[in-house]
């Protein structure tokens, strides 16, 4: 593999990161419904208590990423000069996980809030 893929594979999955988070609570929740018979539901059944909590803790993790990963971008951006499509392109996942959060479809992230 060439290392420009190996740096833009890197750099699509640092600059998606937001959304890969609310994929992983997608199917998170997915999983738990399918395990439950059931849609998971808010202060009904706790995401903590499915395989010992670690899904939860992954989650977690995934959510400080998401953050923590902009001077990433920036960085990977400025290796490949191309520093403000990268700035953009985190933008918009990040306001995008950010919307998807807030319209809180199938009361997703208010179970995984819980």
């Amino acid at each position: 593999m060439n290392t420009t893929w190996k740096i833009r594979a890197v750099s699509a999955a640092v600059c998606g990161m937001p959304l890969i988070y609310y994929f992983y609570v997608f199917c998170f929740w997915l999983l738990a419904s399918a395990a439950l018979g059931h849609w998971a539901q808010p202060n009904v059944n706790d995401p903590k208590g499915f395989l010992f909590g670690l899904p939860a803790i992954v989650g977690i993790i995934l959510m400080l990423m998401s953050f923590a990963v902009a001077p990433i971008a920036v960085f990977l951006g400025y290796k490949q000069k191309r520093v403000v499509m990268h700035v953009l392109a985190y933008a918009v996942c990040l306001f995008l996980s950010i919307w998807l959060f807030r319209a809180d479809f199938f009361l997703i992230t208010t179970w995984i809030a819980d």
